[in-house]
């Protein structure tokens, strides 16, 4: 029996740090996302899982994990098959914290659930407040850009060495370039760094007569951009961007979005600046894209080895709030719609508590 090619396809950008290997990290994003989009819809997740959504791992952990050999050669224990045998970090290292967070009741990600966590996990409340204190003396000083390219080896490598910078866009631009000419709907999920690499790819794109010439009538033609602990917010970091530099006409992607929607945790040190259509607000006033909207701070219960982690990928992707996202955008309802709007096999409230207000409970640990 032979089935439709999909419509739809998801390209996912992961952050920084080391990695798994390509196959384990594109298993544990799969699981991860498929069980927070049926956190909210069974149909959804059975098209996500079945193929009937094209899923692009934009996997560049081999370039991160070589840059970081010398530094974190601990964590690299494993090879990589699927990148010339490079070192990586062991897979299995995350699947008993992915296994607690897939545990977790769809309705437990309120404040007083996360509250509860942080009383038994270890609660580094301060982090997010240092990093906010810290960008606040340094911006307007003009340090953020300079703090920004050295904050990390491998984050200080993209910005700063053209060579890495071209191979890591290139990993995004190639498999979004090939779902634009099968004519498919994108979702482009970015996360951390992943949302800075994203920005830069969309830009140089959007640009290139390649994709001019795939345009027509068909402007904006990826659907939704999805931010995940993004830090395009911080100053320092988008100074730093492709487009920093350029003449007011020359920034910004154009023509090429369609929906942009940005979602922070609380207490996410990466993106403590958790808005960024204030920031991008100009993309809106030109035309750039039809929508940018900052949907409310939602808490992320990653914990691992008695750490929470509320900036850690899996536990963004396995947040209903984050699923129902997804699942809106696969079953083909328009992204104005309101996060709480039914979508079709809803299992409770797609956001739960998240945006509650609650006290000033803090809880931070490395990506």
């Amino acid at each position: 029996m032979s089935h439709s090619p999909p419509l739809r396809q998801i390209i996912l950008v992961h952050g920084r740090s080391t990695k798994p290997s390509e196959a384990d990290k594109r298993r544990l994003v799969r699981t991860a996302m498929g069980h927070g989009v049926r956190r909210v819809s069974e149909r959804a997740a059975d098209e996500l899982v079945s193929g009937q959504v094209a899923f692009t791992l934009a996997y560049y952990g081999d370039i991160s994990n070589r840059i970081l050999a010398d530094k974190a050669r601990h964590w690299l224990t494993e090879r990589d098959a699927e990148h010339d045998w490079g070192p990586c970090e062991g897979g299995g290292y995350y699947y008993a914290a992915l296994a607690r967070s897939l545990a977790r009741p769809t309705e437990a990600f309120g404040p007083l659930d996360y509250d509860r966590m942080l009383a038994e996990e270890k609660d580094l409340r301060y982090v997010d407040e240092i990093a906010a204190i810290a960008s606040r003396i340094a911006n307007p000083l003009g340090l953020g850009q300079i703090l920004v390219r050295h904050s990390s080896i491998d984050l200080g490598a993209y910005f700063l060495d053209p060579a890495v910078g071209e191979a890591v866009r290139a990993r995004v631009e190639l498999p979004l370039l090939r779902a634009l000419r099968a004519g498919r709907k994108v979702c482009l999920i970015g996360h951390s760094m992943g949302c800075v690499v994203a920005y830069d790819a969309l830009w140089r794109l959007s640009r290139r007569p390649e994709f001019l010439e795939l345009l027509g009538d068909s402007p904006n033609p990826v659907d939704l951009w999805l931010t995940l602990g993004n830090p395009l917010g911080e100053p320092g970091m988008r100074a730093n961007l492709l487009d920093a530099s350029q003449a007011p006409d020359d920034r910004f992607p154009r023509n090429i979005l369609r929906n942009w929607i940005n979602i922070s945790a609380e207490d996410d040190y990466i993106a403590h600046d958790k808005t960024v259509a204030d920031d991008y607000r100009e993309m809106l006033d030109r035309g750039y894209v039809h929508r940018l909207v900052d949907r409310p701070p939602i808490y992320n219960f990653w914990n691992q080895a008695g750490h929470s982690n509320p900036h850690k990928l899996y536990g963004y992707l396995d947040n209903p709030a984050v699923g129902a996202e997804i699942a809106r955008w696969i079953l083909g309802h328009h992204p104005e719609l309101e996060p709480n709007s039914d979508i079709g096999g809803t299992r409770g409230n797609a956001h739960g508590a998240a945006s509650e207000s609650r006290g000033n409970a803090r809880g931070a640990a490395s990506e």
